[in-house]
């Protein structure tokens, strides 16, 4: 469904948030309130803009927290609804004023790029010019033709010293990366440096350039065959928070199926592999 240009053509309309799930206490406890106290790997719910007041029922995605009674709705019948939603509020705010991404840390930020198959975009500048690179990049992420098709972080200097050691080609200069993740999204290659003077109107053409050489090179995975092999190869991602659920909401998390001892046991839970 989320890959459908009807979902996503809705979706333009909606601030659309997605909690980290499994580096975060903070959106842990945001999915346990929609959840009643249980947690789950994700949670679907529509909130008016004050970012308080629930309009939609809660679930794993949207065509249960959009249903009425029992069942599913159809792909169809989710936009539709989306749709109501949308027309209910009026935009008040500019595109140039939205909210930039930034992960919790490079690493997640290389690890969803690479299960995303997008380029990362990494900002690197000294915290003083944070506010003034955000206002620069905020034009070109809003556009048309940049929205979408890139992943954006901006660096921690403290969490984030030692992300060169995983990137080649890089360096310790401060700059605007585009980095393209590797099979897995443990490692990857600067493909191209941008100052931090650069001008929006250049950034988006060597972003545009960047990414038509990319999706050239690009093969799209075939998801069960790719965790496969990161099985076999070993591949472990350490997430920031415990891996597992709490479905039945007693506040600890569940080893089931392959993740511990049993539901409840004491067994420690496998992370995932990166993408999976």
């Amino acid at each position: 469904m989320f890959s459908q240009k009807e979902f996503i053509d809705v979706s333009r309309k909606f601030v659309c948030v997605r909690l980290e799930s499994y580096e975060s206490k903070e959106h842990q406890d945001m999915i346990r309130k929609f959840l009643d106290g249980r947690f789950e790997n994700t949670a679907f719910c529509i909130l008016a803009p004050d970012g308080e007041t629930q309009l939609s029922g809660t679930g794993r995605g949207p065509e249960q927290a959009l249903r009425r009674g029992r069942g599913r709705l159809d792909d169809e019948n989710v936009v539709t609804k989306l749709e109501t939603y949308a027309s209910e509020y009026r935009t008040k705010g500019k595109p140039d004023e939205m909210v930039l991404q930034d992960f919790h840390s490079f690493r997640q930020a290389l690890n969803v790029a690479s299960a995303d198959q997008r380029l990362l975009v990494y900002a690197v500048g000294p915290e003083s010019a944070e506010e003034k690179l955000r206002q620069q990049l905020r034009p070109v992420f809003a556009s048309k033709e940049i929205i979408g098709l890139f992943h954006l972080d901006f660096a921690d200097r403290e969490k984030d010293s030692k992300w060169t050691s995983t990137i080649r080609k890089s360096s310790d200069r401060d700059g605007i990366y585009v980095i393209r993740a590797d099979e897995f999204g443990q490692s990857g290659e600067a493909l191209e440096r941008l100052d931090l003077a650069t001008d929006p109107k250049t950034i988006t053409g060597h972003l545009l350039a960047t990414n038509l050489a990319f999706s050239l090179l690009e093969e799209r995975k075939d998801y069960a065959s790719h965790v496969s092999e990161g099985r076999r190869e070993g591949i472990h991602f350490e997430n920031g928070m415990p891996y597992g659920e709490d479905r039945d909401g007693d506040g600890e998390i569940d080893h089931r199926g392959g993740m511990g001892k049993g539901k409840g046991g004491k067994g420690k839970g496998k992370g995932r592999t990166p993408t999976e």
